[in-house]
């Protein structure tokens, strides 16, 4: 195994691999070697281009085996991006759900967004998904709170606000998207009971 230089090794060598490039000083590692380790998928090899690294820290004597994260999870499926405004690793399925039933919804699309209270008396929620140009987020939303309402707040990548006010009836809705990643927060009281459910999915 080759050593690497531990000066330049980044504390959070996990988030590294998926394609940051931001380095901090290193703390607490004794040692890290490149791996010639392999990955395999219910049996069959993963072509990754990127070595394993074992990493060892101070108070170990055994190394910890670390994959280059990011680009496993795109091998999966995964859409990995990095938001270094909010300094947060985005994952995103790319799986295809055409007809996924969720509750009484049946959807038609990518799911994103699977919100509800789980028989509380309040919701809150937040998430956020990759979307791309000419793509459209279809809310399905049933309920049937009392006492209250619930707001559904969308951001766009350009971080620019838009407020769904949600009360004790059905609805269905549609949203234009933009390219990039879109960030949601859900959240009200209802004090009189009731349930609700929001199934958003992209297509």
């Amino acid at each position: 195994m080759k050593k690497l230089d531990i000066k330049s090794l980044a504390i959070g060598f996990i988030i590294g691999t998926v394609g940051i490039t931001t380095a901090f000083a290193a703390n607490g590692i004794k040692s890290a070697d490149l791996s010639t380790a392999k990955v395999t998928l219910d049996g069959a090899a993963v072509p990754l281009t990127k070595p394993l690294v074992a990493v060892t820290a101070d108070n170990e004597t055994d190394p910890s085996l670390y994959m280059p994260v990011g680009e496993l999870l795109e091998y999966l499926g995964y859409t990995v991006t990095w938001d270094g405004t909010k300094d947060t690793v985005h994952l995103v399925s790319n799986g295809s759900r055409p007809h996924e039933i969720i509750g009484n919804v049946v959807t038609d699309g990518n799911t994103v967004m699977n919100l509800s209270n789980k028989n509380a008396f309040n919701i809150s929620e937040s998430g956020s998904f990759q979307a791309e140009d000419n793509q459209v987020l279809t809310l399905n939303i049933t309920s049937t709170i009392k006492g209250g309402s619930v707001d559904l707040f969308l951001f766009d990548p350009n971080n620019k606000e838009q407020r769904i006010t949600i009360g004790s009836a059905d609805a269905a809705k549609e949203i234009a998207l933009s390219k990039g990643i879109w960030q949601y927060n859900c959240s009200g009281m209802f004090n009189e009971g009731g349930n609700i459910r929001i199934v958003g999915t992209v297509k």
